[in-house]
């Protein structure tokens, strides 16, 4: 689905927004249902920041967020979710001062000082590729196999919930 650049085709990206957009969540107000899933992924994981994430075009989304309050959206080019929805599963930043893609950002040497990242994909119905549920922390650490399938599932528990907003959404 990507090059060795990390980019999609200009067909493909075409087709993974028509995904967001039918599913009519962009920009939409929060939920309990994605807030009580975001509360649990810091809770369990033991970090500050928790969010579940939409990619469009231009921006990233905070569908939820733990310890990013007042934060709506941020600017696409650079997030780690932008990185992390072309992942096959997950994506794991450890350090992300080490880390030539992020060590520059200024989510990593600006106020919120994030440096390590772990992002699992969330999937629509179409199986595009459409955000990311997130966790972070301002210390680096690392993630173990059993952690990373957790986040994978919480990911599939989000995909399944939006799509089933999306059908609601819709009269089907």
């Amino acid at each position: 689905m990507v090059d060795d650049n990390g980019r999609w085709s200009e067909e493909q990206e075409r087709e993974r927004l028509a995904a967001l957009k039918d599913l009519g969540i962009l920009n939409s107000p929060r939920e309990e249902r994605f807030d009580a899933i975001t509360r649990l992924m810091a809770r369990d994981f033991h970090v500050p920041i928790a969010m579940i994430s939409l990619v469009d075009d231009k921006n990233v989304w905070l569908k939820s967020e733990v310890g990013l309050e007042g934060i709506e959206q941020v600017p696409r080019e650079i997030t780690f979710c932008n990185h992390a929805i072309r992942a096959s599963r997950i994506m794991v930043v450890e350090d992300a001062t080490l880390d030539e893609r992020f060590s520059d950002s200024p989510l990593v040497t600006g106020e919120a000082a994030m440096r390590f990242y772990a992002g699992a994909v969330i999937y629509s119905s179409q199986q595009q590729p459409i955000g990311a549920v997130c966790i972070i922390d301002h210390l680096p650490r690392s993630m173990s196999y059993q952690d990373q399938r957790q986040l994978i599932d919480f990911a599939g528990h989000v995909g399944q919930e939006m799509a089933r907003a999306g059908t609601r959404g819709r009269g089907e």
